[in-house]
């Protein structure tokens, strides 16, 4: 029987907390944190970056931590998240291929010391036009502008008629932001590939 894997993007439940003392702050001690969403694929991440940039300093840092975030399950535009911060105690990081609740809190657990950074889930701030797009940033208004543009674009005198060949372009990714082909010759190259496969 074949084992059911987790998607990597599904937001983990809640880790264990740790009874241990919170890490505190000294003065003098070098220290860094990643920052990711509370799920398998921010959680690896984060831990190979803590590797990576420690491995790759000039100074040995005293602390490195993980901050992750998560949000209600399922929420594409979450309005709270709850913060946790991992002191990481192991670089063993294979999640259990079972996305049973327990085994994710479990596997959760063997990484490292978990603490809440607020008692309750923190509600992510409404923002005017000019603020928003002050605090996100060009990439993430361009994630939610670009679609409109290329849309706007397409609807624009005989574009409509253009086969749009950069639908899903984000605007960190390379290649040309909009790219469109004559429909005819799309459709045409779409048959020769079709009658190929037979």
């Amino acid at each position: 029987m074949s084992s059911i894997m987790i998607e990597p993007g599904t937001m983990l439940p809640a880790p264990p907390l740790s009874r241990k003392p919170v890490p505190a702050y000294s003065a003098g001690k070098l220290g860094f944190a990643e920052v990711k969403p509370h799920n398998v694929r921010g959680v690896l991440a984060g831990l190979k970056s803590i590797q990576k940039h420690k491995a790759e300093a000039k100074q040995p840092y005293q602390q490195a931590f993980l901050l992750t975030y998560r949000h209600q399950p399922g929420d594409l535009a979450p309005r709270a998240v709850m913060p946790y911060l991992l002191v990481p105690t192991t670089t063993s990081t294979t999640p259990p291929a079972r996305p049973a609740d327990k085994d994710l809190v479990a596997w959760l657990g063997r990484l490292g010391d978990w603490y809440a950074l607020s008692p309750a889930p923190l509600a992510l701030p409404a923002h005017t036009e000019p603020r928003w797009g002050r605090d996100v940033g060009p990439v993430v208004r361009g994630s939610m502008v670009e679609p409109l543009v290329r849309y706007a674009f397409y609807r624009f005198s005989n574009y409509r008629d253009a086969y749009d060949l950069t639908p899903k372009k984000q605007p960190q990714q390379k290649g040309a932001d909009v790219a469109w082909k004559e429909i005819a010759e799309y459709l045409y190259e779409l048959a020769s590939e079709l009658g190929s496969v037979g």
